[in-house]
């Protein structure tokens, strides 16, 4: 290449300059010499090569320059029939061909650096392109076409009078041809251990693209050729006496689309290295033509097959860079279906065959035995999977391929069985020789390993739809048991199995499966009833104790698909959950003895664990969705609503600020509300109340009952500031708030009550409220199980000490995102606790009323601090006042240190 990011081109002068003329028109002249009407358009074409940098150079530089190259310039007469060719090249292949050629054709070459080299060994004559310019290669390379005499005499317009004339007057030559290809960067930042930014950079060509585009754009007079399977026509071009201009448009499109597939691999190289999130602002897909295809979808329409060369797609495995080592052309069908087929086996990790028929897998089998496994995967559905795609994850050897060529249909046991392709890892020479005689037609296809990671990119009417590839595995999921009934291990197993196969069966989609092999699976329908009913049809008597999996929730239960599952005989199910009857498909499987799997989130929904008839459950998700902390996940039902802003607080934060609101904006007798949050990975959430929940008096026995209990993952964090409950007398009320964390998570609790009508003479009934808060580690061991009490004694004696409070509150600050916080709450408390026989006290009720003043009085704020956890790395708060608003202050103030992390005060 000419430079490290310049590739290069040149010409002779068309004049009888000498080189010492050149030299001092390039010492002497400057753009603002040429006047913009007398040459408007040469101007605009390379204005950005001003002179003004070359009439600034010093003239001991010059004389070097011309020293250096004056002995080897023999400069051209720019007579008729004089033409001259550029050849840049990094890939050298068959340029020897192209030099001979040319040079038996009567062109000037013009080359540097390792071409020209390449070219003088072949022995064709070569001039150098430091002749042209005069100046020799400067910034290690990375100048040396950047030139007037070169970008002059590409881009100048032959049939322009005035361009010539400024090409005249300068000494600069034209170029007919321009043959230039890039640096491998391609290649390089995707060989074998990465390469180091530094050297991506240095091999981002500059040079080649501005000479490509420059031909490119002036192809009506420049032949511009950038791959080497045209030299030959280039020849032949160049041999005939006709002058087509359609060969011309057509390397220049050929040469933009190259400069083109070229930066968007460094732009998406350098996207990577910004450390940006997987899907970027802008995106520009490469993609080069394998094969154009008979006909498309249907007979009418045509089609092609393109190979993706983004940098991800390199070595990334898959159906298009598949080699087909026997039978017909494939279809445009053909590689959907094939698809379908190679991203599903590879979801197994023991041998495993899988049918596909029109993108569906109509049957799936594992097993040690692959033969059997192939023989099971055909008796799912034999109908289908006649004429359909059989993919393989392992070797096929000459025993597998026998199995396949000789098979006989189940369904009358004399059909040989027919396939249109079969795809596989790999196979042996005599299993390819026994397969190829199955049919002429049979398409064979050798396939790499799809690759974890891609992105996913899908075609809707005037854009694409992108999104991360599904790469979940049972492994990856968390199957929680919601049901009375839990799944025994192999229950499991086949539930795991029959999840990895509906995750490649098209919505609405459902399948049943045990031992390892699909029985049935039914996909597309318009109701989930409908495709239920199509593989419990052919499941048979097989579907006893079965496993079933449901692509999405069930949306009814009672005399619905839940129901109709239970009473054909399933084992257990599987599905998402998230439905606002989730309630009843519980009930349901319960009522029958069914297991149910909720696979995403952990339920601990009163009602499922507890049994408690009356309890509703809420579940909330978030992960980080670019970089932010997103709601991926929210069901919410009676009697509790969530309101989730699209912005609270400041925008340098990602918080997520979920309001929760009682309906009705109270608890009344019996309700039952449990609220479940997973955080993700990194995200921060806080959850907080629009205003105080209210406990009304209970009627008979029946208590009100509060859940919360989140999931808080690595280097997360989330916060509960809830304005108080307000408990009035008679009220029974039970709240517990359960937090499972890891050695990173981090959280905030507040929890506090008021006694609702103190001022009216309403008590404390300590014996019908409890308020407990837990903190539990890794292996559910417990970090913190307390209540929001100040002391740990009896009822009688919390009611006594605390009968002159109307608010007693606990604040709980652990983990290492909030250190600062803890420090600055200890001191503060510290130095409360050591004020507190100054502040103003409350007389206490038997001395208001006798006067005396021998009556103990107690501050009317008091608060306490200490330590919890391993290595401390909690800190919880204790207070009792007499007041709200002394509550309100002091949050505000002790938690203002959280703004940096949430980006508004809590309490504020």
């Amino acid at each position: 290449m000419l430079g490290t990011a310049a590739s290069s081109a040149a010409t002779i002068p068309t004049t009888a300059h000498t080189a010492n003329s050149i030299l001092r028109a390039f010492q002497t002249t400057t753009f603002d010499s040429l006047s913009s009407s007398h040459h408007p358009i040469l101007r605009a074409r390379f204005h950005f090569l001003s002179l003004r940098s070359f009439s600034n150079v010093s003239t001991k530089a010059m004389s070097h320059s011309q020293t250096l190259h004056a002995s080897n310039y023999h400069p051209q007469s720019s007579a008729p029939g004089n033409k001259q060719a550029l050849i840049s090249l990094s890939d050298k292949k068959n340029l020897t061909l192209l030099g001979n050629g040319l040079q038996e054709l009567g062109y000037t070459i013009v080359s540097t650096g390792g071409t020209a080299s390449a070219l003088e060994n072949a022995g064709v004559s070569v001039t150098k392109v430091e002749q042209l310019t005069c100046f020799p290669e400067m910034l290690d390379g990375r100048v040396k076409t950047l030139h007037p005499n070169i970008h002059g005499g590409i881009l100048a317009r032959r049939d322009q009078k005035h361009h010539m004339e400024v090409l005249n007057e300068h000494g600069i030559g034209t170029f007919d041809v321009v043959v230039v290809n890039l640096y491998p960067f391609y290649d390089k930042v995707t060989s074998t251990g990465g390469i180091a930014f530094d050297d991506g950079i240095e091999n981002i060509d500059i040079g080649g693209p501005a000479m490509i585009r420059a031909a490119a754009k002036n192809h009506k007079d420049v032949l511009v050729v950038v791959d080497s399977q045209d030299y030959p026509a280039l020849l032949e071009f160049l041999k005939g006496s006709q002058d087509d201009q359609q060969f011309r448009r057509k390397l220049a499109w050929k040469a933009f689309e190259h400069v083109a597939s070229y930066d968007s691999a460094v732009s998406e190289w350098l996207w990577k290295q910004t450390g940006g999130d997987k899907i970027p602002p802008k995106l520009t897909v490469p993609l080069s033509l394998k094969s154009s295809l008979r006909y498309g979808e249907n007979p009418h329409q045509k089609a092609a097959f393109y190979v993706d060369k983004s940098l991800s797609e390199v070595n990334a495995g898959g159906i298009a860079t598949a080699i087909q080592h026997h039978g017909k052309e494939m279809s445009y069908n053909n590689y959907l279906d094939a698809d379908a087929a190679w991203n599903c086996v590879f979801e197994f990790r023991n041998p495993t065959c899988v049918i596909v028929k029109h993108t569906n897998p109509c049957g799936v089998a594992s097993g040690d035995d692959i033969l059997e496994a192939y023989r099971l995967a055909v008796k799912a559905d034999p109908v289908s999977a006649f004429g359909g795609i059989v993919a393989f994850n392992i070797e096929v050897d000459d025993a597998l391929a026998k199995e396949i060529r000789e098979f006989r249909s189940p369904t009358d046991g004399e059909t040989r069985m027919f396939y249109e392709i079969v795809v596989a890892p790999k196979y042996t020479e005599k299993g390819l020789e026994i397969l190829r005689g199955k049919s002429k037609t049979l398409r064979i296809l050798e396939a790499k390993k799809n690759e974890k990671g891609k992105l996913s990119l899908r075609q809707v009417g005037g854009g694409w739809l992108a999104q991360d590839s599904d790469d979940l595995t049972p492994q990856d999921i968390q199957f929680n048991v919601v049901s009375e009934k839990k799944p025994q291990d192999n229950e499991l197993r086949d539930a795991e199995f029959a999840w990895l196969c509906v995750k490649h069966v098209k919505s609405n989609a459902i399948v049943i499966a045990k031992d390892n092999r699909m029985l049935g699976m039914g996909s597309g329908q318009p109701n989930r009833l409908e495709s239920l009913r199509i593989p419990l049809r052919k499941a048979g008597d097989e579907v006893k104790g079965a496993a079933l999996a449901s692509d999405a929730f069930f949306p009814f239960a009672w005399k619905d698909a839940v129901e109709e599952a239970c009473e054909s005989g399933i084992g257990v199910i599987a599905e998402p959950g998230g439905s606002i009857r989730d309630g009843d498909a519980v009930d349901c499987c319960n009522k029958y003895g069914v297991s149910l799997l909720f696979t995403k989130g952990k339920s601990s929904c009163g009602r499922m664990q507890a049994n408690a008839a009356a309890m509703s459950c809420n579940l909330y998700g978030l992960e980080k969705v670019r970089g932010k902390s997103t709601v991926i996940r929210s069901f919410s039902k009676y009697p509790l609503k969530f309101i989730i802003p699209r912005k609270v607080g400041s925008s340098i934060t990602d918080a997520v600020w979920i309001y929760s609101l009682t309906y009705g904006g109270g608890i009344v007798s019996g309700d039952s509300i449990s609220v479940e949050f997973t955080i993700g990975d990194g995200c921060t959430a806080v959850l907080t109340t629009q205003s105080s929940t209210k406990v009304y008096k209970s009627l008979g026995s029946k208590c009100s009952e509060q859940v919360l209990e989140a999931r808080i993952g690595s280097g997360a964090l989330f916060v509960v500031i809830p304005d108080p409950v307000t408990c009035f007398s008679t009220a029974r009320y039970s709240q517990k708030q359960v937090f499972r964390v890891v050695s990173d998570s981090s959280l905030i609790i507040v929890d506090w009550f008021t006694s609702g009508r103190h001022e009216s003479g309403e008590k404390w009934d300590f014996e019908l409220y409890r308020s407990s808060n837990c903190i539990f580690a890794e292996g559910n061991q417990p970090v913190f199980l307390d209540t929001v009490l100040l002391e740990q004694s009896s009822p009688v004696d919390i009611a006594e000490s605390m009968h002159e409070y109307q608010v007693i509150a606990m604040v709980l600050i652990y983990g290492p995102k909030l250190k600062h916080v803890q420090d600055q709450v200890q001191e503060n408390v510290k130095r409360l606790m050591s004020q507190q026989l100054q502040i103003p006290s409350t007389r206490l009720g038997c001395c208001a009323k006798t006067n005396s003043d021998n009556c103990l009085v107690r501050p009317a704020f008091i608060a306490s601090c200490s330590a919890f956890g391993p290595k401390g790395m909690g800190v919880v708060v204790r207070v009792a006042s007499t007041t709200t608003e002394a509550v309100y202050r002091f949050l505000h103030h002790q938690l203002a240190g959280m703004e940096p992390l949430l980006g508004v005060s809590p309490y504020s």
